[in-house]
């Protein structure tokens, strides 16, 4: 089997966004500077593991699981190296080249339905005609690639016609098998395609226009290795640049909803994907850790969900509010009312996550009745020690308010629970040590001149690796961990020469008082070691650079 090229493998490396590609596997949260998480390579019971953006790397600090992207695909799946690499490369859309000069072939059945069904859109006036007339113009159409799927028989024409894959057809659920026959799962439907937070589509989204009862409203792909409905917003490839200059997010529960509120300017308008926001999305909405606003449809079911989500979302401590409609509408119904002032106004008084909960909560008791209003005060405090100390003490005074009672009813409860942070113990022969590791990975012309000073013995903490570097180990757990632990930069000559002479001298110092106070040295030979190694130490010193 060809290898992949080294330039293939390196475009495939500045191509990944790991936190990306780990969070389509397990759930991932922001803490300080880095991400955490569960690590799957042990059995672990609070996160363990650290996964760097910047670095695109991970490293378990429990059992020393480490690694980049490849690494994790390949111990998360089983898979060899060159498997895992694909697996990556479909992930993110990158094309692979290798040494016999052939190109991987991509699957293209995804983008290329996509597509197909965008084109058809245009053949039909009729449905051209009903997205008009819930105020989807031919901007919006294009923007968010609305298509149209028509009879079955035209989907499965167009895939034998383009040699696209029946099998893969099946795998993702464009097409499902019955009666020794085949069909297109989102025929006679409109259909909007659903894409990963880089672009990619990854599924779609279908909605018939009949009104015969036992027809799903909406179908969406099933779950398959480029579709996790949980972990995916709609419509968030293009919200994305909007949400991190406004630090602000807003969740709906539909297709038209984004478009709708796309289409008023509101374009950091996302949609869950027929299932409650839930901590699949948190990696989502963490990323730029914007004000997150929940606008769900107004009626009971809309309010109910939205109150669930409020909870989910002030007990991970986010800043936000719920929108509520009047009069039962959806988003999409007040842009196409034209109500777009209306709708920015309730979005600057959104209700408060904490606030909003409280007011649900009591709402569902009778305040008049003592028993029922001690019943209210019962779940209230429930509710609210399962938020942090500071924000049980905030709304404090709101609660008693609201319960119409003295606050010293309101109790406030302390976790233990903490956020997971770590902190690498460093010192500065370490950090010398890391500072020459690094730019021997990092630069070939290093690698070679450190070897004509260098050897394990100069290495109190990072023999091993130093080991490793020379052996051609790069891709050791041990050599990953040290590249997301070490915050070095990348050094001139100059520098790096300075460095190597700094840890020799280093460990000349430290080598002087293991030979004068070693009784199994002859006397006449430990004065002759001492006596060279202080003219050495005191040559470093100088600043010349030499092998010892």
């Amino acid at each position: 089997m060809a290898r992949i090229t080294q330039l293939s493998l390196q475009k495939l490396q500045d191509s990944v966004d790991i936190v990306d590609l780990i969070s389509h596997y397990i759930d991932v949260r922001k803490v300080g500077a880095n991400y955490m998480a569960l690590c799957p390579f042990h059995d672990d019971k609070t996160p363990s593991m650290s996964i760097s953006q910047s670095k695109g790397l991970y490293h378990c600090h429990a059992c020393g699981a480490s690694g980049d992207s490849i690494k994790f695909v390949m111990e998360y799946e089983r898979l060899g190296f060159q498997e895992a690499v694909q697996r990556v490369a479909d992930f993110f859309n990158v094309v692979l080249e290798y040494e016999n000069g052939s190109f991987n072939k991509k699957s293209e059945l995804l983008p290329s339905l996509s597509l197909f069904y965008h084109n058809k859109m245009f053949q039909h006036e009729d449905i051209l005609e009903y997205l008009a007339s819930r105020k989807i113009d031919r901007d919006s159409i294009k923007t968010f690639e609305i298509g149209y799927s028509g009879a079955s028989y035209e989907t499965l024409k167009f895939i034998d016609d383009n040699n696209l894959s029946r099998n893969e057809a099946l795998e993702y659920g464009i097409i499902t098998q019955g009666h020794n026959k085949a069909y297109a799962k989102f025929a006679n439907r409109i259909i909007f395609p659903i894409h990963s937070s880089s672009g990619v589509v990854v599924g779609f989204g279908g909605r018939t226009l009949s009104t015969e009862k036992n027809i799903a409203k909406y179908l969406n792909s099933p779950q398959s290795k480029v579709f996790n409905k949980s972990k995916i917003l709609y419509g968030y490839h293009l919200a994305k640049q909007r949400i991190y200059k406004e630090k602000s997010i807003i969740v709906c529960e539909g297709y038209l909803d984004v478009i709708m509120l796309h289409k008023a300017g509101f374009t950091n308008a996302v949609a869950t994907l027929g299932t409650a926001l839930n901590e699949g999305h948190l990696y989502l909405l963490n990323k730029d850790n914007p004000k997150i606003f929940i606008c769900y449809d107004g009626d009971i079911a809309g309010i109910n969900a939205a109150t669930k989500v409020a909870k989910f979302l002030s007990q991970y401590g986010k800043d936000g509010g719920v929108i509520v409609l009047k009069n039962g509408l959806d988003p999409a119904d007040m842009i196409a009312q034209d109500k777009i002032h209306e709708f920015q106004n309730e979005l600057t008084y959104a209700k408060p996550f904490v606030e909003f909960v409280l007011q649900k909560i009591i709402s569902d008791f009778d305040l008049n009745n003592p028993i029922q209003k001690e019943y209210a005060l019962r779940t209230c405090l429930e509710y609210l020690h399962s938020l942090s100390p500071f924000l049980q003490d905030s709304y404090k005074q709101k609660c008693a308010m609201l319960l119409q009672i003295n606050p010293s009813y309101i109790t406030i409860k302390y976790n233990k629970k903490t956020e997971n942070t770590v902190v690498f113990p460093t010192n500065k022969s370490s950090f010398a040590e890391e500072t020459i590791l690094i730019n021997m990975l990092n630069n070939s012309h290093y690698f070679f001149f450190a070897l004509n000073f260098l050897d394990k013995k100069h290495f109190q903490q990072y023999g091993e690796e130093f080991e490793m570097i020379i052996q051609g180990k790069q891709n050791h757990d041990k050599i990953h961990a040290l590249r997301f632990k070490s915050n070095v930069s990348i050094l001139s000559q100059k520098e790096f020469e300075e460095q190597l002479r700094i840890l020799l001298l280093k460990y000349a110092q430290n080598l002087l008082p293991q030979i004068a106070y070693n009784p199994h040295i002859q006397p006449d030979v430990k004065m002759r070691n001492i006596h060279t190694l202080q003219k050495n130490i005191k040559r470093l010193q100088q600043g010349e650079l030499f092998a010892i």
